[in-house]
């Protein structure tokens, strides 16, 4: 019974299924045009809908000259955020595709024999080829859930943005006229809880088609969750004497709401054709040149594919000593330009070029196992940082005030810096042949670094076979 769940699941898996909305654009959707506020359209009055992009004022969507200054930076806050979550998210590693079992050509007998007693790292690549005519086939099923971004937990209300009331209402000036009139200077604090988790099934394909030159293949089938909720708050540094102005319940005085967006993909990710060849094999260590090269096979429109394709070129160096075998790879991924405009038109930083190291030791306790450990750094060129800051919020000191704004107490939001983004994941595993050629692997991914979004623990378990003459 478990056995057919288990199959029953992963074929559902494979189907794409349309998903509610766009998920590579959920989080600013909800934050700039899903909160709203009761009332009317008589700014005098309790009105509706004033810290958004989509006002029932105005019709629809604001114009820029609408949003105002403030306003902009306010978009450009949310949508930056979003974007180098979703370029992340969608950019998390799989476990290496190279196969467990490595063969090489014994003279003095004639057949192939086994080039290692290791059955090779978890997420390091190592430099020994199949053999060949040698084949292998595996697959490996990801589990990660998300819990931080920037430093910033992603479930506490830490991440949070600030809206600026519309510049709608002064009858003599036409808008951009922030805080005139005086009820213009509330503000709407948006905090978020987003749970975020992928399930990934990743199958591998590896095909010695000489003794120094392996090709292969990794098709991953994923499933993107994405729940999200704000709890917004209205800020009334300017309108405290007059409650009802801004209000989430039309007559009662209600300054805070929840407002919730939920969404689910699944089907093919980026395909990814590799190939590796061995430079150098003498003895025990080895050296290799490969190439993974990533296409744009997945929807990046629901956060399943990253949208251009991309080129990782690197060198592998590996050696064997006794018990244990370690492993160095280092390279470059090229990225294409992918798309740098983000929701609502603000330019992004997109998909960044990666400058790749990793490094791992396989240690040997017995014939038939493996015990890995492994050490995964990627440096994101021109990625940036996205880290809390402190930001002050203008008003006028009544709800009918003219007079010049003064800054409330200070807030903490989200901001983007120019630079690179280093991440840095360490990685342990076991590897099991239970009998001939097959091979039962597992492993977890934590974070050694706080920046861009981490999840605490990933579960990879996979399956590997080889086949050959």
């Amino acid at each position: 019974m478990r056995k057919l769940l288990w199959v029953s699941s992963l074929l559902a898996l494979m189907v794409p299924r349309p998903c509610e909305a766009q998920l590579s654009n959920l989080v600013p959707k909800l934050i700039l045009e899903g909160i709203t506020t009761a009332g009317g359209e008589n700014p005098g009055l309790p009105h509706a809908g004033h810290f958004t992009l989509e006002d029932p004022t105005f019709g629809g969507s604001q114009a820029a000259s609408q949003i105002g200054a403030v306003g902009q930076q306010a978009v450009l806050a949310v949508v930056t955020f979003n974007d180098r979550m979703r370029s992340q998210l969608a950019n998390f590693p799989l476990g290496s595709s190279s196969g467990g079992f490595t063969y090489t050509f014994d003279p003095s007998t004639g057949a192939y024999i086994r080039s290692s007693s290791s059955f090779g790292p978890s997420f390091t690549e190592r430099a020994l080829t199949l053999g060949r005519r040698r084949a292998s086939f595996g697959m490996n099923y990801q589990h990660t859930t998300f819990s931080s971004f920037g430093g910033e937990d992603l479930h506490n209300g830490s991440i949070a943005f600030y809206l600026p009331h519309t510049d709608c209402c002064n009858a003599t000036v036409p808008p951009p006229s922030p805080l005139t009139p005086g009820f213009e200077g509330d503000w709407m604090e948006a905090a978020l809880d987003i749970s975020t988790t992928t399930d990934t099934f990743a199958f591998f394909a590896n095909y010695g088609v000489t003794d120094r030159l392996d090709v292969g293949v990794a098709i991953p089938f994923t499933h993107v969750s994405l729940d999200t909720t704000v709890h917004a708050t209205i800020l009334r540094l300017a309108t405290g004497a007059h409650s009802l102005v801004h209000t989430f319940a039309t007559g009662q005085d209600v300054i805070t709401k929840d407002f919730t967006s939920s969404g689910t993909a699944s089907g093919v990710g980026d395909i990814v054709l590799r190939t590796k060849y061995s430079l150098y094999h003498k003895g025990s260590s080895a050296v290799a040149a490969a190439l993974d090269l990533r296409l744009p096979s997945g929807d990046s429109d629901n956060l399943l594919g990253i949208g251009t394709t991309q080129g990782k070129m690197y060198v592998i160096a590996s050696a064997e000593s006794g018990m244990f075998s370690p492993h160095v790879n280092f390279g470059y991924t090229a990225s294409g330009s992918g798309d740098k405009i983000g929701a609502y038109g603000v330019p992004v930083v997109g998909v960044s070029d990666e400058v790749n190291y990793a490094g791992g030791v396989d240690f040997i306790p017995a014939p038939q196992f493996t015990v890995t450990g492994d050490i995964i750094g990627r440096t994101l060129r021109g990625a940036g940082s996205v880290e809390a800051q402190t930001i002050s919020l203008q008003y006028s000191a009544n709800a009918t005030s003219t007079t010049n704004p003064i800054s409330g107490q200070p807030y903490r939001e989200l901001a983007f810096t120019p630079g690179n983004l280093n991440l840095v994941l360490g990685a342990a595993g076991v590897k099991y042949n239970p009998t001939g050629n097959v091979l039962l692997t597992g492993s977890v991914l934590f974070p050694f670094t706080s920046g861009g979004l981490k999840s605490k623990v990933s579960f990879v378990l996979g399956v590997d076979i080889a086949f050959g003459q």
